[in-house]
């Protein structure tokens, strides 16, 4: 019922805030801490041990298979092999040992590829679970954080942290996780048989991969966290822009901007390709880096093979110091097993940090400090009157930079305040300060003798109702739009709102009457009927406190007076704040507010302020071209 533009900062503040936001050493790009986050990552998965553990399970027993199977590879070559010497001693060749070794290897293969398909299935199913929950505790934080944060941020941020950041952490979870858990299992596993063999040279050619591995990747790694991070960023950068300029084409078209805007969007997407290009390129060195490791180690094993074999045959080398040939073709199949996952682990190391640089992002906005919670769970609705008075209110959006400064004034039950000045003058404000979506800095503000501090923001909101000058519906029918705020609404309430709204006859014209289905943003109607929806909105929630911003802007001179009278009578009894930028409209106001850098200027009815002749009736004055005001 309420549009976060007008219940939040005024316009001039808030881009001034956000300017200094953008330029703050906060919004540097710098490396964060990988470690604790692929740490906290990890803390996620706990109340998935039980699949998890399965998960384990298969990816060892399928890792054990793979690299149980070189050894009978090896004593399938090694039979060959002495087959091969009987025939060249003049016997015959006989393959039926062979056959038993390849159904063992065959078995072996089967096994491995059945458990990588369960391993593959339960953790897709896991790595959904977890994005799920994730995306919930987003959306349920974002819920809890307070107005100053969304000033902070532009839309797309917000939206690129819901939608990418979280579909990135998903893409590559289930693969990330399973190469790193296989890799392990496979590198510790390829070690032990490697050791088996009982030729510690050639184990320790083997190992010597690692340390060199570890070191090439930790040092691109680091470097390409950097530009990920900057890469999420920008993408956040790049659906701000969109967003804005899709919400705000025709405003660009009518004042010629679509050159700057296309300026503006190739430069965040020059960026953005500059950053996606920097961090694929750093991280996908590792590949050719280590697999260039990888077969230098690979020579110097086959050349070590060679050297035993050849000693061996030359009675240079005890013989039971390595096999022949069969043996030479199990440590390099073992050596292969274990290099390979070093090198599958550098292949996705961008995949990694991505995910990483996306996760931080996320962390980032569950590690916000929450809007100040409740000092009381009271939920029951306390305002019976509508008395609102303001006790010496002061308040600041920026430490350094007060808005308002002593601010007192009552509103009697029942009575009309208008709250008029200039822009930046700090009117919405009040109405920010009264809804609690920001909390004073000293001063009270009380409801019938009762600080709002002493109720739940929940209860304090249930008693307000709010038409806003920028309309916001949803996709949806016009009967829900209506029972927005208040769902257990029965038809004959939503039509008589309606009526009082002096929609009903319009919403009856359309096709499917209450249940016409409007698009999003209500973008299928025309403005002044939004308008008036809303209005028909508030109407229905029945509230003691109405809030209006300038709520007849936007429709024509006939329907304004008809909405008008609508509004007088729905006004009648309750305590009324209205925020006017046409100050005609505010003419029968009990009290009139005249602010001015955040102070009350001037106070007093219409004709009060006129008669005084001061900053109320300069505003006033000011809105006709030739300077006098159509006669009271």
């Amino acid at each position: 019922m309420m549009s976060k533009k007008n219940t939040s900062v005024p316009e001039t503040e808030y881009k001034s805030r956000y300017s200094d936001y953008r330029n703050s050493p906060k919004s540097e790009q710098r490396p964060d801490d990988a470690k604790g986050t692929f740490l906290r990552f990890l803390a996620l998965i706990k109340p998935h041990m039980l699949p998890m553990i399965f998960i384990v399970v298969c990816a060892m027993m399928s890792t054990v298979c793979n690299v149980i199977a070189p050894e009978y590879m090896g004593n399938i070559i090694t039979i060959l092999q002495e087959q091969i010497d009987i025939r060249l001693s003049g016997g015959m060749i006989d393959f039926s040992a062979t056959y038993d070794q390849l159904w063992r290897l065959a078995a072996l293969y089967g096994a491995a590829s059945l458990f990588s398909f369960f391993q593959e299935f339960v953790s897709a199913g896991v790595s959904q679970k977890l994005v799920c929950g994730l995306r919930k505790d987003l959306n349920g934080k974002l819920s809890k954080l307070p107005l100053s944060y969304f000033d902070k941020q532009t839309k797309g941020q917000v939206i690129s942290k819901i939608i990418n950041d979280i579909e990135n952490v998903s893409g590559s979870l289930k693969s990330s996780i399973l190469t790193v858990m296989t890799s392990i299992i496979q590198v510790v596993g390829s070690f032990i048989m490697m050791v088996k063999t009982g030729n510690a040279l050639m184990t320790l050619a083997s190992v010597c991969l690692v340390p060199v591995s570890a070191y090439v990747s930790y040092k691109v790694s680091k470097v390409s966290k950097v530009w990920f991070k900057r890469y999420w960023d920008t993408m956040g950068d790049l659906n701000g822009h969109i967003e804005e300029m899709y919400a705000g084409h025709t405003i660009v078209r009518m004042f010629g901007h679509e050159d700057e805007s296309v300026k503006e969007f190739k430069e965040i997407t020059e960026r953005l390709g500059k950053n996606s290009f920097m961090a694929n390129m750093i991280s996908g060195i590792l590949s050719p880096v280590l697999t260039l490791i990888k077969n230098i180690n690979y020579v110097s094993l086959c050349l070590l093979g060679g050297f035993f074999y050849i000693g061996i045959h030359n009675g240079t080398i005890p013989a039971n110091a390595f096999g022949g040939i069969g043996d030479i073709s199990k440590f390099l199949s073992y050596s292969s097993s274990f290099s390979n996952p070093i090198i599958n682990v550098s292949k996705i190391i961008n995949s990694i940090q991505s995910s990483l640089a996306s996760a931080e992002r996320v962390f980032a906005v569950l590690d916000e400090t929450d809007e100040a919670a409740d000092i009381t769970d009271n939920d029951a609705a306390a305002v019976n009157e509508g008395c609102v008075e303001f006790h010496d209110v002061s308040f600041r959006y920026v430490e350094d930079r007060p808005l308002i400064d002593g601010l007192s004034f009552v509103a009697k039950p029942g009575s009309t305040t208008a709250i008029v000045g200039p822009t930046g003058a700090g009117k919405t404000t009040i109405v920010n300060l009264l809804m609690r979506f920001y909390d004073v800095n000293s001063g009270k503000i009380t409801i019938d003798g009762t600080d709002i501090y002493s109720m739940s923001r929940n209860a304090l909101r249930k008693n307000f109702g709010m038409v806003l000058q920028d309309t916001w519906l949803f996709k949806g029918t016009v009967k829900e739009n209506i029972s927005y705020g208040k769902p257990d609404a029965t038809d004959e309430e939503i039509f008589e709102a309606a009526r009082l709204a002096q929609i009903y006859d319009y919403i009856m014209t359309l096709s499917d009457g209450f249940d016409t289905l409007l698009t999003e943003d209500g973008s299928n109607i025309s403005q002044g009927q939004r308008q008036l929806l809303t209005i028909a909105r508030a109407i229905l929630v029945d509230p003691k406190v109405l809030i209006l911003d300038e709520a007849t802007s936007s429709v024509d001179t006939k329907t304004e007076q008809k909405i008008q009278t609508a509004m007088d009578s729905l006004m009648e009894g309750r305590t009324s704040f209205v925020i006017a930028h046409r100050l005609s409209t505010i003419k029968n106001a009990d009290n009139i507010l005249v602010m001015k850098k955040g102070a009350i200027v001037e106070q007093g009815t219409h004709k009060e302020l006129l008669d005084k002749n001061g900053f109320y009736a300069l505003l006033y004055n000011s809105q006709y071209t030739d300077g006098i005001p159509p006669e009271d």
